[in-house]
């Protein structure tokens, strides 16, 4: 049986692409970053594993065209292809689907992703998709799919796979199979084949790297311990937390390093270990002597989920990037996003990463249904302090796009605050929630902050890292300022030029 796990490359009217892979949010981009699905490629990894004919398909990391990546896709004739679905793609997706239907009569279509996997029902109505996988493990839950299918050599007729949605070619009718059982650890799960995914393809166009070639390692955590901000994908009873072991994981690391050459790795997990889990992932990582390989290691995590010991465990271990979740300056806005903290320990934690030598890297978002100009500069200013202060290195600005059935969107639905209706809208290029003030004042904060990399004050902190005598200062300021610069100035354009 022949399965592709497929991304078509989605290119708008401004000649951006889309961004579908491991992006929270979907966002074109002139200049892509190619990032590396981690659990599509952990599925990827798990039906060759277990004897299946797997291609990975990747149009965009391929930098193929729509028309080149369609005919190799039709010429291969899969049995099933799979791709993952989110909001502002749904509309190309659901299209697409009807045409390779028509082209491809007897492959099976299945779809994944957060939209599709909580609204299963609008996906089968809409479009020539068979099968919706609700399930982020959605290694396992192929898995099983494939071979059922396999099996009963094609027939998606009675399934019995737990965790699907799908359309039966007898009745016609609408098929629910139930949630898919949790994952008590992902100890079970397959440790990526770098070969079979085309690792070198994600290797360099990402801003999260200070070195290249870096990658992503296979997640620790699938979703997330915490669960509970309200604009988050890994927010409801869809979702179940699942750890994988640290000796699973620091293999690895070890294998990425001494025999494909890496040289920094990012753990893409909604958020990373903490307390004894973090302090020995690092003790690990020091006892391999993996730390004086000349590799850096980064994870996402939470304000007040790493205290001084920890922090200071990992600076041992050459940890560096940190991304971490500011979403917002305003007190308030913090509390209504239920993020369970405050501005005081968001700048406490600051102090101790920069104090140690970690790159803090700050997500902030603008655009809340609720916010003020007052909020709105009280998080502009807020993080010209943090970047003046050097209490962080970089920074991302997103529009808060209400996406996927988050409670935020539901929020948004059921209190009529959105004014679009079109899924292409919610590709986080404008605001498109009625707002307190002027759309304007949410474009101009994105800018201000974003400028922040070219401000004399933010330069010279900059400078005065470079006398901790530390690789990453020199390079930071040397070596990624000039990629960051060519970032900034894309990321501007991306969400702020349909405001002109």
């Amino acid at each position: 049986m022949k399965i592709s796990i497929s991304y078509p490359p989605i290119t708008n009217e401004y000649g951006q692409k889309a961004m579908v892979s491991q992006n929270r949010n979907v966002q074109y981009f002139k200049k892509p970053t190619y990032l590396l699905p981690v659990i599509q490629a952990q599925a990827a990894t798990k039906l060759k594993n277990n004897g299946f004919n797997v291609i990975w398909d990747d149009g965009n990391a391929d930098l193929k065209s729509f028309d080149q990546w369609y005919k190799t896709l039709i010429e291969l004739k899969p049995d099933l292809i799979f791709m993952e679905g989110t909001t502002p793609v749904m509309n190309f997706l659901w299209e697409l689907s009807n045409k390779i239907k028509s082209d491809l009569p007897n492959t099976i279509l299945t779809i994944g992703g957060y939209h599709a996997m909580r609204q299963p029902q609008e996906t089968l109505l809409k479009s020539s998709f068979d099968i919706v996988i609700k399930s982020t493990n959605l290694d396992f839950v192929l898995l099983e799919l494939v071979k059922e299918i396999d099996n009963k050599n094609l027939s998606i007729d009675s399934l019995n796979t737990k965790g699907i949605t799908y359309k039966s070619t007898l009745s016609g009718d609408i098929i629910d199979n139930g949630g898919f059982k949790m994952v008590e650890n992902l100890d079970s799960s397959d440790i990526i084949n770098r070969d079979l995914v085309k690792w070198e393809n994600y290797a360099f166009e990402n801003g999260n790297f200070l070195q290249t070639p870096g990658t992503y390692s296979s997640s620790v955590i699938r979703d997330c311990m915490f669960g509970k901000c309200t604009f988050c994908r890994y927010n409801g009873p869809d979702l179940s937390f699942s750890k994988m072991s640290i000796k699973k994981s620091v293999d690895e690391y070890e294998n990425l390093i001494l025999n494909h050459g890496v040289k920094e790795i990012f753990d893409d997990s909604g958020v990373w270990y903490r307390g004894k889990d973090a302090i020995d992932f690092a003790k690990e990582i020091i006892k391999r002597g993996l730390h004086k390989k000349g590799c850096y290691f980064g994870f996402n995590t939470r304000f007040e989920y790493l205290d001084e010991e920890t922090i200071k465990w990992l600076s041992r271990a050459n940890f560096r990037f940190i991304l971490i979740g500011l979403e917002s300056g305003s007190n308030y806005t913090l509390n209504k996003l239920n993020k369970g903290y405050s501005m005081k320990e968001i700048r406490k934690n600051l102090n101790l990463m920069t104090k140690y030598g970690l790159h803090p890297h700050l997500t902030i978002m603008v655009g809340y249904y609720w916010e003020t100009k007052e909020m709105l500069m009280d998080t502009v200013n807020a993080v010209k302090d943090i970047m003046f202060k050097g209490l962080a290195r970089t920074l991302q600005v997103t529009i808060c796009t209400p996406v996927d059935y988050t409670p935020y969107h539901i929020d948004c639905l059921e209190n009529d605050r959105l004014l679009v209706d079109n899924y292409d809208d919610f590709d986080m290029s404008k605001v498109i929630v009625k707002t307190p003030i002027e759309h304007s004042h949410y474009y101009k904060a994105i800018k201000d902050m974003y400028s922040i990399a070219f401000h004399p004050k933010f330069i010279f902190r900059q400078i005065i890292f470079l006398f901790n005598f530390k690789k990453r200062d020199w390079q930071f300021l040397f070596t990624y300022s000039i990629r960051a610069i060519r970032r900034v100035k894309q990321h501007i354009f991306n969400l702020t030029h349909k405001s002109a």
